[in-house]
């Protein structure tokens, strides 16, 4: 028979021995507990960046579609289009392009429909699919509602390559000539500032203000610190609610009008009531004043430019549309529109090699016009005590300093220069059931 200490010695052994299987097995499962979040996380990270990559595949390949179906009604070509008529009573095309490589074993698929394809005003639907990953397929459509003709003045200051505010006073806004001039009551937040680059720093608000809103191809406006995306009443603050980080657009060459007597000559001074001017460069200096009276085509083959106090006059009722291969610079005081309606003076850059051209507005030029010259520099300097812009600026490359300040004309929405293209009314991401326009199930209409 054991001592009495024996037993007691060997009962508290095993009492130690339990403890410490029951700590290890608890560190145990804190540990299983901690790696199980741990690939948890990682395995939500991965298919998150991976969906994310799949999207931006298919995103890419709805906004091919996008060109694809342009050619098609450009070309008027639908031979190989599936064709129909909707519930609606409108003709539609359709058609699949199928078979994209791209990559990692990853196949993709473009959808089109053109709804209403054979009026003014066609609607393209267009959708990306990524096939072959293990986490399914991912797909994008995007509905795009075009107009026929080009409607070159739809946002008001648009760009390809950026735009850059320098200084503290650049300010843009809007208003509406059809409500009379610029002024208390008429006086609005309805400019857009476009650009289709896609580089983060392409469009660089700096500490200048913007009533109205942006649009970028792909990155986000850099905002100084006095900046501001806003609209009037709520200055000095940037509203994420009027950026957009996936506009698209188009900038056509523009060619000059064939003229069938023009003249050879343009005076620089006195007046003219009308007519036609083919001419290899104009400059105003001094004192010189000009006076039009009539409707006025200018076609200036090489540069333009104003400077010291000269200014050209146009009346109340009076049109002038000028058509530069070369660089403008307008000075002095400017090019002063009486109707105070831009669409009443235009002025069109006809180079045709990007950047090579610039059109410049600064001192106390005065302007109110509609300028298109996709491949010129447009610069607005200084401003001084009177220097305004007001109407629409499509141009390459935009850079505005000092005390510039440009008042987009909303009457110019819905200018057309006609031709046979079409304009972009409108461009929308369908990726949710709040939007007002839904995707749509492109098997209704043959895919």
């Amino acid at each position: 028979m054991r001592p009495a200490s024996q037993y007691k010695h060997t009962a508290i052994k095993s009492g130690k021995e339990g403890s410490a299987l029951l700590t290890a097995i608890i560190f145990s499962f804190v540990v299983m507990m901690v790696m199980g979040s741990y690939l948890f996380l990682s395995s939500s990270e991965y298919r998150l960046s991976t969906r994310s990559y799949l999207f931006g595949l298919s995103f890419n390949l709805a906004e091919g579609g996008l060109d694809l179906a342009l050619d098609a009604l450009r070309d008027g070509d639908r031979s190989e289009w599936n064709t129909g008529t909707d519930d609606d009573g409108d003709t539609y095309w359709s058609r699949s392009y199928p078979g994209y490589d791209l990559g990692e074993n990853l196949t993709g698929e473009i959808r089109i429909v053109i709804i209403a394809a054979d009026s003014t005003s066609p609607e393209v639907y267009s959708e990306g699919i990524v096939h072959g990953h293990m986490l399914g397929q991912a797909q994008k459509q995007i509905r795009v509602q075009l107009a026929s003709g080009f409607y070159p003045f739809i946002n008001g200051f648009n760009s390809k390559e950026g735009v850059v505010l320098n200084g503290n006073n650049v300010t843009f806004d809007s208003y509406d000539s059809r409500d009379g001039n610029y002024g208390p009551g008429n006086i609005n937040s309805e400019i857009t500032v476009a650009t289709i680059s896609v580089e983060n720093d392409a469009l660089d608000v700096g500490n200048g203000d913007i009533y109205g809103y942006v649009a970028t191809g792909g990155g986000y406006p850099d905002v100084g610190r006095n900046g501001s995306i806003t609209k009037y009443g709520s200055p000095g603050v940037v509203d994420d609610s009027r950026i957009t980080t996936d506009y698209y657009a188009e900038f056509p060459d523009v060619t000059a009008p064939a003229l069938s007597a023009p003249l050879t000559s343009l005076p620089t001074s006195g007046t003219i009531s009308g007519g036609e001017y083919l001419i290899n460069s104009w400059s105003m200096t001094g004192k010189k004043s000009l006076f039009i009276n009539g409707d006025v085509t200018i076609v200036v083959k090489g540069d333009m430019s104003m400077a010291g106090k000269a200014k050209v006059y146009l009346s109340n009722s009076a049109s002038l549309k000028i058509y530069a291969a070369g660089n403008l610079s307008l000075g002095g005081n400017g090019i002063l529109n009486a109707s105070q309606k831009p669409e009443q003076l235009l002025i069109f850059g006809t180079n045709t090699t990007e950047g090579a051209k610039t059109l410049k507005i600064h001192g106390n030029g005065y302007l109110a016009a509609a300028v298109y010259a996709p491949n010129a520099i447009v610069e607005l300097k200084g401003g001084g005590s009177f220097g305004r812009v007001y109407g629409a600026v499509a141009g390459y490359d935009a850079k505005l300093t000092g005390n510039s300040h440009f008042s987009y004309d909303e009457a110019l929405e819905s200018y057309n220069l006609g031709g046979t293209g079409y304009g972009v009314e409108d461009w929308v991401e369908l990726s949710g059931v709040s939007l007002s326009v839904m995707a749509i199930d492109m098997a209704a209409y043959g895919l």
